[in-house]
């Protein structure tokens, strides 16, 4: 999550009007005639200022359009360029545009290239839209160029770091957040740390990291409420992964308050909803999530809740649409959508989700990475191979109760 402060146009038109009336009470100090109301000539505002408040979506469509103008006007402006680019990838998050990504990519590239130094944001920015269109090999590339223009900085540190985490080189994600000196004060670099906690076996203190980051961030009215859900998603999402199912419900419902058109909360609090066994409920939050977003995991868990509910059509249906998604998405496969298939499709499709888990598996050796290759092992009939994999995916000791369940099968499989 990348937090940009701005000066948008309608506080530019706030800010002036406020300086005329200083302005003319200093004047009439000055000359001796004493200002009223009752006395100016009131002439036609300069700005009309809508009494309606704009949600904080319909603010930045505003602040993308004035930066487009911008940079348009402006072609040698890398600042403009590089907040354009920043509101694009946030929207893009939003709304899952494929279109807004791209442009935010191209702009920040531009950015780069009017001006390389003194702009190790932009490289940040960068390495973050490379991530999230699963280019991690470029975005560690990218992300060291950041930290050797600023050596040492916490945020480039954690942001390595975190890509290592997703390439699954693991010692080397070790020596930069241990290198990284967190104060508390830096949320995103705090959330990267938490996560490497989390993925090497020490969900309780990634726990206590973003419970202490949720109690600032809560208290910020300079956030924008989606970077606030967020940090209340992430410790959802640690509590679903540990199989912690009320403190999840929990946090995620904390999050819908603060943004209450959030997918990845709906997304968390229908998944949450699917492993309690409350089908109707998880139904319920997964078409409000798909509502906004055809997002394939939201997708798989709708398929699954009306399975579980006797309905196949409605569930083959969901089924289908998830494909079609997981397909559009970046990446050499959505890893939740094959692990679908693997357990609900047929065949044919798990032998091609273990084609696409080994190409997967050629760049991102992570522990996700060989748990799902492993698992789509066992699902085709290689239970040693398979077993070979789940020891990789178990060599961090991540706490997550769909890694110990595939573990726990493998234990008990007969290599034949």
């Amino acid at each position: 999550m990348i937090s940009t402060v701005r000066l948008r146009p309608r506080s530019v038109a706030v800010a002036l009007i406020a300086l005329s009336g200083i302005a003319l009470a200093i004047l009439a100090s000055r000359t001796g005639t004493p200002w009223s109301r009752d006395t100016m000539t009131v002439s036609a505002p300069l700005v009309t200022l809508s009494a309606v408040a704009l949600t904080e979506s319909a603010l930045r469509d505003r602040d993308i359009e004035f930066y487009t103008r911008r940079a348009n006007e402006d072609h040698e402006s890398a600042t403009d360029r590089l907040t354009l680019a920043g509101l694009l990838f946030t929207r893009s998050r939003t709304t899952g545009s494929t279109r807004d990504l791209a442009k935010a990519e191209a702009l920040v590239r531009e950015s780069i290239a009017l001006r390389s130094q003194r702009n190790g944001h932009a490289f940040e920015v960068l390495a973050s839209i490379l991530m999230a269109r699963h280019a991690f090999g470029e975005a560690h590339t990218i992300a060291a160029r950041a930290d050797s223009l600023e050596p040492g900085t916490a945020s480039h540190l954690a942001l390595l770091g975190e890509i290592e985490l997703e390439l699954g080189a693991y010692d080397a994600a070790a020596a930069h957040f241990k290198a990284v000196h967190y104060s508390g004060q830096q949320f995103t670099v705090g959330a990267r740390v938490a996560r490497w906690y989390e993925i090497t076996g020490r969900a309780s203190i990634a726990r206590e990291i973003l419970t202490r980051a949720i109690v600032d961030v809560d208290q910020r009215d300079d956030l924008p409420r989606e970077q606030v859900a967020w940090f209340h998603y992430r410790l959802g999402e640690l509590e679903l992964r540990l199989g912690n199912l009320a403190a999840a419900d929990s946090a995620f419902h904390r999050g819908l308050a603060v943004h209450r058109e959030d997918i990845r909360v709906l997304g968390g609090l229908a998944r949450t909803a699917l492993a309690r066994g409350n089908w109707r409920k998880a139904i319920e939050y997964g078409d409000e999530a798909i509502a906004i977003q055809l997002d394939p995991t939201a997708l798989g868990t709708l398929a699954e809740a009306y399975s579980a509910l006797g309905d196949s059509a409605q569930a083959a249906g969901y089924a289908s649409a998830m494909s079609v998604s997981a397909l559009t998405q970046p990446g050499a496969i959505h890893r939740a959508w094959g692990l679908y298939l693997l357990d609900h499709g047929s065949a044919a499709d798990r032998v091609d989700v273990l084609q696409r888990a080994r190409r997967d598996i050629a760049e991102r050796r992570d522990v996700y990475g060989h748990d799902l290759l492993a698992w789509a092992l066992y699902r085709t009939g290689n239970v040693g191979e398979a077993k070979r994999e789940m020891q990789l995916a178990q060599s961090q000791h991540t706490e997550d109760v769909m890694l110990a369940s595939h573990a726990a099968a493998l234990d008990t499989a007969v290599v034949r």
